[in-house]
Formats: C-alpha cells, sequence, structure tokens
C-alpha cells in the first residue's frame, strides 16, 4: 500500500506544482519582474519539487544493480539539509497552495467579466503572490515553533479500583543524526520520571543504516521499570541493510545486550494486585503483515487473561477488526501523528489517515476496547514534524 501511496503523492504533486509554478511566474511577469528571475524561479521550483525524488531513486536502482549491502540514505545533516529540507517546504507550500489558487482562478473569471482582463489579470497576480507568501512564511515558523516538542500524555483504563500498574508506552524514535543517543537519554528520563512499572514500545527504534543500532541500544538501556522494557518489531528495524533478516537481527542482539526483549507474535504475562495482564506482542507492520488466522490464535491466548493487552507497530481497520471485542487494550505507533500534516484550506489535516483512521490519540473500539497510538518522537525520510508534535503515553492501568 506504501507504494501505491507514494505513487499517488509523485502524480498529485507533479500536476500541482506545474499548476502553481505556472500561476506564480505568470503574477511575477505580471507585476514587472525580469524574464531571467522568472527563468531562475521555474528551473529553481522544478529542482526543489523533483529533484530529491529523482536523486532517491536513482540511488536506489543503483544499490540494487550493484548489490550494494545498503541503500544510500540522505538523512544525515547536510543531506537533509540540501536535499530533504528543501523538498519537503516547497511540497508544502505548493500543496498548501493549490486549492487557494484554484479559488482565485475563478474569482480571476468573475472580475474579468466586470472589469475587463487587465484588471482582473493583475489582481490574480497579487492575490497568488499573497497566498504563497503567507504559506512559505507559515509553513518554517510552525516547524520551527513545535520542533523538538513531545507530549507526556496521561491515561486510565481499566475496569477496577486498585492500585493501578503504570505502563509508558513509546514508540518511533527513530534514532538518527537529527534524534541522537543524547537526546533519546533525554526523553528516557522523562519516562522514568513518571516512575512506569512497565516499557512497553511500538518499535522504530533505529531510522535508516547500521550507524545508529548500538547507539539506539545502548540509550533505550536507560529505560528503568519494575517489570522491564518489551518491543515489537517496526518498519525500521528492517532497514538498516538490504538483507532484512541481518536488519534485524542486529537490531535484537543489540536491544537484548541492554535489556530490551523484542518480542515476534508472542504472549508474555503479568501479575498485578492479584490479577493476571496477558499482552500479545504482535509483528504487524509493512515489512512483516502476520495474517488473519494466526492473529486470531494469538489474540486467543488472552482468552483467560483478567485484562488483555496487544502492542503493535501499525494499526489500520482491518486489524482493528480482528481485536475488537476481543482484548481490552491496543497500543500502536507508526502514524507520527501524521508527521506532515498540510493545510487543506483552512485546516491541518492528517494524511495518514489515507492509510488508517487511527492517527493520533485515544480512540474507542466498541463497548470493551480501547486502542492508543502514540505520534511518536522522531522523524521518518524528513526531519521535520509540521502540526504533528510528538508524544509518550502513560497508562494508569486498574484492571
Amino acid at each position: 500500500m506504501w507504494f501505491a501511496l507514494v505513487l499517488t503523492g509523485l502524480a498529485a504533486l507533479t500536476v500541482s506544482g506545474l499548476y502553481v509554478r505556472r500561476r506564480l511566474t505568470g503574477a511575477l511577469a505580471t507585476l514587472g519582474a525580469p524574464p531571467r528571475a522568472i527563468s531562475v524561479m521555474r528551473w529553481a521550483m522544478a529542482w526543489l519539487m523533483w529533484g530529491f525524488p529523482l536523486v532517491l531513486t536513482i540511488s536506489i536502482v543503483l544499490a540494487i544493480a550493484l548489490g550494494w549491502p545498503t541503500i544510500p540514505r540522505y538523512d544525515g545533516l547536510w543531506a537533509s539539509r540540501l536535499l530533504g529540507l528543501p523538498f519537503i517546504l516547497t511540497v508544502l507550500v505548493v500543496l498548501q497552495s493549490v486549492l487557494w489558487v484554484l479559488a482565485i482562478d475563478v474569482a480571476y473569471l468573475v472580475v474579468r467579466a466586470r472589469r475587463g482582463a487587465a484588471a482582473a489579470i493583475r489582481a490574480r497576480g497579487i492575490a497568488v503572490l499573497a497566498v504563497v507568501g503567507a504559506f512559505a512564511l507559515y509553513t518554517p515558523i510552525r516547524i520551527v515553533a513545535e520542533r523538538g516538542v513531545v507530549r507526556l500524555r496521561h491515561h486510565q483504563v481499566g475496569r477496577g479500583s486498585g492500585a493501578p500498574l503504570r505502563i509508558a508506552f513509546l514508540a518511533d524514535v527513530q534514532q538518527d543524526v537529527f534524534t541522537d543517543g543524547d537526546r533519546a537519554r533525554e526523553i528516557y528520563a522523562r519516562v522514568n520520571a513518571e516512575r512506569p512499572d512497565l516499557v512497553l514500545s511500538g518499535g522504530d527504534w533505529i531510522n535508516t543504516g547500521p550507524d545508529y543500532i548500538e547507539s539506539a541500544a545502548a540509550a533505550a538501556g536507560t529505560l528503568a521499570s519494575r517489570l522491564g522494557t518489551f518491543s515489537v518489531h517496526g518498519d525500521h528495524e528492517h532497514f538498516a541493510y538490504r538483507d532484512r533478516t541481518r536488519s534485524v537481527d542486529e537490531v535484537v542482539r543489540a536491544m537484548q545486550a541492554h535489556h530490551v526483549a523484542m518480542l515476534d507474535n508472542e504472549v508474555r504475562w503479568f501479575d498485578h494486585d492479584g490479577k493476571r495482564i496477558g499482552v500479545l506482542f504482535l509483528n504487524y507492520n509493512y515489512i512483516v503483515r502476520t495474517d488473519h488466522a494466526r492473529i486470531e490464535a494469538l489474540v486467543a491466548q488472552l482468552a483467560k487473561a483478567d485484562y488483555a493487552i496487544v502492542v503493535t507497530h501499525q494499526f489500520d481497520a482491518k486489524l482493528a477488526a480482528a481485536v475488537e471485542g476481543k482484548v481490552d487494550l491496543v497500543l500502536a505507533g507508526h502514524t507520527h501523528g501524521g508527521q506532515v500534516n498540510p493545510v487543506v484550506g483552512v485546516c491541518h489535516v492528517a494524511l495518514a489517515r489515507l492509510e488508517t483512521p487511527f492517527v493520533d490519540g485515544r480512540y474507542a473500539l466498541g463497548a470493551r476496547t480501547t486502542a492508543i497510538v502514540t505520534s511518536g518522537i522522531g522523524y521518518s525520510v524528513v526531519p521535520i514534524r509540521y502540526a504533528a508534535p510528538g508524544s509518550i503515553e502513560i497508562i494508569d492501568l486498574t484492571p
């Protein structure tokens, strides 16, 4: 599904980009910009919108053709600044502007009919520049204002009235040059300050490549709780090498060396206040999707639990249908709260809703099941969050 979403996104970017570029360069010409400046703008926008996808595609093809063990990465400090950041900022400005530019074109037809072509063309040019300029200012300001924000969200779940079991749930740290070991330790210190009894994770401890496996594991080892730290596999555990098995094995070994258990379709049991709590660590992500029959069999193991929990990396409508009414709590990550949530019209919209209705926060599934989706901590593909601050979930469970 992700491949279809990428192709759809690139097609939408191409159509929107050509349209907005045409209107923007037309506006500059109308307002007297010199032809050379307009030509520079046209070619600059072409590179900013399509240069990064082109370089990335060529690199992947070369890596596969030449048998390189890893895919060339562009998530380093300078590659991100020179390629990733300019690309995503341009994309955001274009996609947020396109509906407004369409509205301006409709208004242009009305003005031209009433006041003549010259006045309409000039008004359209001013309006287009105003819209594009507004988004060109608002977008980076919002990104900078929210950079590094990680919310600590508290939830109360369960049906009992005894002493709660405190669970810290986190996901998508995606350690890299931007979310490095020091940053991860800062986050984990906040978790430890909440004095959790149990730490659970939705995976994605690293971003891409093998460089941060050991660093991520060492940082994760600083998480402190009475019952330990347990995690599922995320997508990015598979992205250290082209050999996905090698990727996962190295991450799992490093985490285990630092007392973090990464489990694959396994149920663990915890006793609290005279109750038995069953936790299923479900392998469900883009790379590995446990099939429906196996999910049913695993969930059935929780039937005798006083409180049943599923921890998964991804959570979509299909998985929701499989667990609704059969477990008490689902904990998931993956979405980053959308990570990049552009303005559509006048409101920010999480594009992750194209993939799943469970993007960020707490959801009720029928009378029994609660789902909590964390917006995570780190970044994927581009090192920004836009209207999608991170989060850690602190859950007080009274089974």
